[in-house]
């Protein structure tokens, strides 16, 4: 019967019903019904008529939630740290091992589902037969892994690490587009012996090199001088050509080949994101990265896949020109000032300062126009960016880095609250050890 009972199996089962009840104070009490299956309980998502979705997740499973990840403290070696990760209690995640050895691996720590059937568990799986399931959870034999790479680096970007079977395993739960992964593995092959120094650069690395097929598009195809002259863009050609190489803060031309791509790909995928808000969802809910089918559609420059509301290729290339520069001017003034220091500052903010405004001087980090972005070594990106800068040896720690915003101590009137904050900001190493100590804080009963 619709809504009381589904298939599993071959045979029809009744659903569970609970009702969790949520008293709050002065209002009437919330009751909220919870029907569940023997998978896991019914989601309110839209679905086709008669039809339902059942969450299955392996938090709720027991092997999902375990203490299996305090026994990492006391593992020997990168070998027994692969066999404690599968399975550990944790939401799955790239994990990054070294030891005192020399020796690297990385595996995916967590429980992973042991899927069975179905052609896509991307997509929603009709478990009514039997056919498609979960067979338990893999070991750490069948968990992907890599250890002891002949190269000697291993790099994660959280971006794919795997693919074909070992990909089918794991599924996509939403790689990072692979070209910070990219920078990255190359500046550690770049060099033939790795000290803290060397791997503290590649953190800082903010060379756009991920823009680059960008820019030369703007340059070779875009920006031509009939264009250019017709619209009075040779500053903006100026800029692109003098200062699109790196995300430096004092940079114009950056922000404008970054915004150009934006408003691009914003413009290529507009019909598909308005068929998707028209259902109560957004282009970003796609398990898919833009730029890899967007690239494609603008190369291949097919009049069958052109959005209706462009004549051709060229006009809704330079309708993102036009409109994303027409915004950053509306935005700072000029296209001097648009620089993406301007456009990407910090924001370290106390969790306070934005319920008492008047408090944000005394409370936040102080701020400053940022080098990096995403898609680069050096994320930062309107707020979101390297919570600490890290490099150490396991054994060697006296030579470690440690850099993080802020400071020490979480007290605004600490004279250590901001100790910290100005190495992050220009980029400086700091020592991962602590010094002597010059002040003890004592709790006593």
């Amino acid at each position: 019967a619709a809504g009381t009972h589904y298939l599993a199996g071959g045979a029809e089962k009744p659903l569970q019903r609970s009702v969790e009840r949520i008293e709050i104070a002065g209002e009437p009490t919330v009751e909220h019904v919870v029907l569940e299956s023997e998978w896991g309980p019914v989601m309110p998502q839209k679905a086709p008529a008669g039809q339902a979705y059942v969450l299955r997740w392996v938090a709720h499973d027991l092997a999902g939630t375990n203490f299996r990840l305090m026994r990492m403290e006391t593992a020997a070696n990168v070998d027994e740290a692969v066999q404690l990760a599968a399975g550990a209690g944790v939401p799955a995640q790239n994990l990054m091992l070294a030891d005192a050895s020399g020796r690297i691996a990385w595996t995916v720590i967590g429980a992973m589902p042991k899927r069975v059937g179905g052609e896509d568990m991307a997509r929603p799986q009709d478990w009514s037969d039997g056919r498609s399931r979960w067979e338990g959870y893999l070991t750490a034999s069948e968990q992907p892994h890599i250890i002891d790479p002949a190269d000697g680096r291993l790099w994660t970007a959280n971006a794919r690490m795997v693919g074909g079977d070992a990909l089918k395993l794991l599924g996509n739960g939403g790689y990072d587009l692979g070209a910070r992964a990219q920078q990255i593995r190359d500046g550690l092959r770049a060099q033939d012996k790795l000290d803290e120094a060397g791997l503290h650069a590649i953190q800082l690395d903010h060379r756009a090199l991920f823009l680059q097929h960008w820019r030369q598009l703007l340059l070779e195809r875009v920006l031509t001088p009939d264009f250019v002259a017709a619209n009075g863009l040779a500053d903006y050609r100026a800029e692109v050509e003098k200062s699109a190489d790196a995300a430096r803060p004092d940079e114009v031309g950056y922000l404008l080949v970054r915004s150009f791509r934006l408003q691009a790909l914003k413009s290529l995928f507009a019909p598909l994101a308005g068929l998707l808000e028209a259902n109560g969802l957004k282009l970003a809910d796609l398990p898919m990265v833009p730029e890899t089918p967007g690239w494609a559609l603008i190369q291949a420059a097919r009049p069958d896949t052109l959005p209706a509301s462009f004549k051709s290729w060229p006009e809704l290339l330079q309708r993102a020109v036009l409109d994303s520069r027409k915004e950053l001017v509306d935005k700072y003034g000029s296209l001097t000032a648009a620089t993406w220091g301007a456009d990407n500052p910090t924001r370290v903010r106390h969790p306070l300062s934005a319920a008492v405004p008047a408090l944000s001087g005394w409370l936040d980090q102080a701020s400053q126009g940022m080098a990096g972005d995403s898609h680069m070594p050096r994320v930062h990106n309107h707020g979101h960016g390297q919570s600490e800068r890290m490099v150490v040896s396991p054994g060697h720690e006296e030579r470690g880095i440690l850099v993080i915003p802020g400071g020490q101590s979480g007290h605004p009137m600490s004279p250590f609250y901001r100790g910290d904050h100005a190495a992050w900001l220009a980029a400086e190493p700091l020592p991962f050890l602590p010094g002597e100590t010059t002040h003890r804080l004592v709790l006593r009963p």
